[in-house]
């Protein structure tokens, strides 16, 4: 009966660090998008007048570099949150599992 307790608290527990975990992430992907997508096009936009053609090429560079790391840098943080859900299911199954046994 105490492992049961024991697994339903660690299911609740995994649960909410999951839920704060991804409230977390959605919060701060608007963040990343706009670091990204914001501010070469900006500095083009600001420059255009005074940019050189060849300048255009390294902004190009520049913002395929940035979208490669939002990319990534995303899929990161993406997945982190989506092996907590994964690991609070696990435990809750576990502990659904361990009440119908007892």
């Amino acid at each position: 009966m105490e492992d049961t307790e024991a697994l339903r608290r660690k299911a609740v527990t995994l649960q909410a660090e999951a839920k704060a975990l991804t409230q977390a992430y959605r919060r701060a992907t608007w963040v990343r998008f706009t670091l990204v997508f914001f501010p070469v096009p900006f500095v083009v936009l600001l420059m255009r007048l005074q940019l050189e053609p060849w300048h255009y090429f390294v902004a190009g560079g520049a913002y395929l570099l940035f979208s490669a790391l939002l990319y990534v840098w995303d899929g990161r943080e993406s997945d982190r949150c989506d092996a907590a859900v994964r690991a609070a299911k696990d435990a809750e199954t576990a502990a659904a599992v361990s009440i119908n046994r007892a």
